[in-house]
């Protein structure tokens, strides 16, 4: 039945990729990726269509899932915000097991990781993800869990890993508020 999957997608974008592409542009106005969000939200219209090979997709639809998509980059992007680069001699950029990066961040990175793996290992994956700066909607997606289950897993996870910290003397690490 994959061949009738691709048929139905393929019509569909017939359908509506040109005005899939026109509110993509319309919505993202220079502020994101135009292309990125267009690409998620072709990926959300194979995944709808995998989960109900009957529905019917409207032009209302298709609005729906790009305004979805926009709102979703838009919070990605906050979160991740990018900085410029220090200008300067590119020499003098701190790489994570360099020499010339201090012993003390070195051992609270180590200790960092120990606490983490302390923790049940349920825990583990989604906290490690959440402080590398995933969304718990982007946890939930790669883990193949709820997002009421990943919120859980990591409020746990950084209270428990809060409670080690403390206990190996290194504080919370920037984990948040007491």
């Amino acid at each position: 039945m994959p061949d009738d999957l691709n048929e139905r997608f393929a019509r569909l974008i017939d359908e509506f990729g040109a005005r899939l592409r026109r509110l993509v542009e319309m919505r993202c106005r220079g502020a994101i990726d135009a292309d990125d969000v267009e690409q998620e939200v072709r990926i959300r219209l194979w995944q709808a269509l995998e989960r109900d090979r009957n529905a019917p997709f409207s032009a209302s639809y298709i609005q729906k899932a790009v305004v979805s998509a926009v709102i979703d980059a838009h919070r990605r992007a906050a979160v991740r915000a990018t900085e410029p680069l220090p200008e300067g001699d590119a020499d003098a950029l701190v790489e994570p097991g360099r020499p010339d990066r201090s012993a003390s961040a070195d051992e609270e990175v180590r200790l960092l990781a120990i606490a983490i793996g302390e923790l049940p290992q349920r825990r583990q994956l989604p906290l490690r993800l959440h402080l590398q700066g995933f969304s718990l909607v982007e946890i939930a997606r790669l883990t193949a869990s709820s997002d009421e289950a990943v919120r859980k897993l990591v409020s746990r996870g950084l209270e428990e890993l809060k409670v080690r910290l403390r206990a190996m003397g290194i504080g919370d690490a920037g984990l948040g508020d007491e």
